[in-house]
């Protein structure tokens, strides 16, 4: 038996759709323990690039059962957007999708008052106003619409039409939101009664498999630093994206767990606010940026580009317990004559190798870097450690060094078979 988790390292944008779905080829089970729509999965089957936001990527995986855990957020009306694009491409969806009872529903409702906040707030935040932080705080308010009210369509229509009450009430949304969503519900309604047929006992699924000593991985969504609790706070997502979540987010204790890896992208990329230290606003940066073609999955936002953060990376090698680390896009490395991996930082005249130190100012840091001489070759394509030139090796090595924890995968382009097992 082998239970494996794959966690975003950085920022969220990592590549982990590819490398979960290299992984899922054994894998029965493939859950997915947190956040909602908001996140953005991009694999490639041949030809074909798949986006995924709510399904987990083993659903190009034939029989591959795919858990959407009781930590998500579902949105009815972009999961069977989904569904219907995954059979679009050939792809038999039939018994494979299965949602938590205790998942909460993501609604019309909260993507309005998630658009709202954020304009009041100037967009403060960046959030994708998929509604995804107002669903967990009606969540922590107990409060929440849950994936067994789907079951019963009336039931769901009296909590839905109280809810909007509830919102215009507070002062959430205007008067006019009745009139303005109505089309909205009807959508919703009608997906939510698709969509209840997925609803069943994951945590019985789970376990089960698990008891009988079937591969099960578990997949997260956006990135440790963007973990509500350990990540760039407020600049962070609404739910725990760091191996700490599976126990709450799929019922499962990570001591069941066997292997954590790391998605490291060989360079540093965010979306929206917030602080990112060794971001890049020159050429380089640019350069980051058009080859590596850094626009969001989710909302085609261009992405903030920059210099490997070995300081950020080796603090999510600590708060999640990597075992391995998977090294994505190191291709895009291969037209630069100089690279550079920051090793610290510095701040108010001091030398500071601990992010969480300074979490809460990470605005106030700049980066003390380590350079390293371009290798300057086509890595793509290549399918043995051993082949690859000499200073990508040394690179390689010296992330591995720097964080504590061996580089198992490396990704040397979008394609499946692009990938190099160390």
């Amino acid at each position: 038996m082998s239970i494996t988790a794959v966690i975003g390292g950085q920022w969220g944008d990592e590549g982990k759709g590819k490398i979960v779905d290299l992984l899922s080829k054994d894998s029965k089970i493939v859950a997915r323990y947190q956040g909602g729509a908001n996140a953005g999965h991009t694999v490639y089957h041949g030809d074909i690039k798949v986006v995924l936001h709510q399904i987990p990527s083993g659903i190009l995986r034939k029989g591959c059962h795919c858990i959407l855990g009781n930590g998500m957020v579902v949105d009815p009306i972009g999961l069977m957007e989904e569904i219907e694009m995954v059979q679009s491409h050939g792809f038999d969806t039939l018994g494979q999708i299965h949602i938590a009872m205790n998942a909460h529903i993501v609604t019309p409702i909260h993507k309005a008052i998630d658009v709202a906040t954020e304009a009041a707030n100037n967009n403060r935040i960046g959030t994708t106003g998929r509604g995804i932080g107002p669903t967990y705080v009606d969540k922590y308010d107990r409060v929440g619409i849950r994936g067994v009210d789907l079951l019963d369509m009336n039931c769901l229509r009296e909590k839905l039409n109280a809810k909007l009450d509830s919102a215009i009430q507070a002062g959430h949304l205007p008067e006019s939101a009745k009139d303005q969503l109505q089309d909205q519900f009807h959508q919703f309604m009608d997906c939510a009664e698709k969509v209840a047929s997925l609803v069943s006992d994951t945590f019985t699924l789970i376990h089960e498999f698990a008891e009988r000593g079937e591969n099960i991985l578990i997949e997260g969504a956006q990135g440790t630093l963007l973990d509500v609790d350990h990540g760039t706070y407020p600049f962070v997502t609404s739910s725990s994206a760091t191996s700490a979540g599976i126990s709450t987010g799929l019922g499962l204790p990570t001591n069941k767990v066997e292997t954590i890896i790391g998605i490291l992208k060989a360079y540093i990329t965010r979306v929206g606010t917030g602080p990112a230290p060794t971001e890049l606003f020159d050429e380089d940066g640019q350069k980051l940026r058009d080859l590596g073609q850094e626009y969001g999955a989710t909302t085609g936002r261009p992405r903030r580009c920059g210099w490997f953060d070995g300081v950020a990376a080796h603090y999510s090698a600590r708060v999640n317990g990597l075992t391995e680390v998977a090294l994505t896009k190191l291709d895009i490395l291969d037209h630069f004559k100089e690279i550079k991996v920051c090793v610290a930082y510095k701040m108010d005249g001091k030398e500071i190798k601990n992010m969480s130190e300074v979490l809460h100012r990470l605005e106030d840091v700049q980066p003390i870097y380590r350079s390293f001489e371009g290798w300057q070759e086509t890595t793509t394509g290549i399918e043995s450690y051993s082949d690859l030139p000499e200073k990508t090796q040394e690179y390689i090595q010296f992330i591995s060094d720097f964080i504590g924890v061996p580089v198992k995968i490396i990704s040397t382009g979008p394609g499946r078979d692009e990938i190099i097992h160390n």
